[in-house]
């Protein structure tokens, strides 16, 4: 292989999206190494940005002037639990919610804030809430959880990250009312090297992939 690729990706991506197949086949692709760096939206940013990574893929739109992003693809968080509880959950099994959220300081938390602003709800309508660090130990806690039908432990997640945690029916995911929560996960670049064939290589094979697993499910 000619040369090496630094991709950086944001934790549900660079987990759950990219690992396996993707990465194999776009090594093969572009006869180059892959070297995966996974890391918070906002160091894959700057490490984008000081030439630490030839492109980044985030799961945040925390948006730089000196970056192009492309949308690469439309992410839904949904509550996962590991009970069976519907598809929908209302502010009645909400106050009976044990919560597993992310960290105050996290742009995944914000966005889930603001979607319970929009629907009349706040954290503190949940019966108690505790505090996880990242998408990973948030899904695990739910698994080893023990089901608890009166006071359900229940999370928030890429609906990416528990494909087969939904296949294998170990987890159980629902909407808040009904609604979706949707993100953006964008594909970034430094405007500088934006015309670099490598780049566009890598950029061409997310897009086509993804577009396959679309049409695929």
């Amino acid at each position: 292989m000619n040369d090496t690729v630094n991709l950086g990706a944001s934790p549900t991506i660079g987990s759950y999206i990219l690992p396996g197949e993707p990465l194999i086949t776009l090594s093969q692709k572009i006869d180059s190494q892959i070297k995966l760096t996974i890391l918070s939206s906002q160091k894959i940013i700057d490490g984008t940005k000081n030439g630490i990574f030839d492109l980044g893929v985030i799961e945040s739109d925390i948006f730089d002037d000196e970056l192009c992003y492309e949308e690469w693809i439309e992410d839904e968080l949904v509550v996962c639990s590991k009970t069976p509880l519907g598809e929908s959950i209302d502010r009645e099994k909400i106050s009976r919610c044990q919560l597993l959220c992310r960290q105050e300081e996290s742009p995944t938390r914000q966005l889930i804030t603001d979607f319970f602003t929009k629907h009349g709800l706040m954290y503190h309508h949940f019966d108690s809430l505790m505090e996880v660090d990242n998408t990973t130990s948030a899904i695990q806690s739910i698994k080893w959880s023990k089901p608890n039908r009166e006071n359900p432990t229940v999370t928030i997640v890429s609906k990416l990250a528990i494909v087969d945690e939904l296949e294998r029916k170990e987890l159980y995911l629902y909407r808040i009312n009904g609604a979706p929560l949707t993100r953006k996960l964008y594909i970034i670049y430094d405007r500088r090297r934006g015309n670099s064939g490598k780049i566009k290589e890598v950029i061409a094979y997310l897009k086509a992939w993804h577009a396959s697993t679309e049409h695929s499910s």
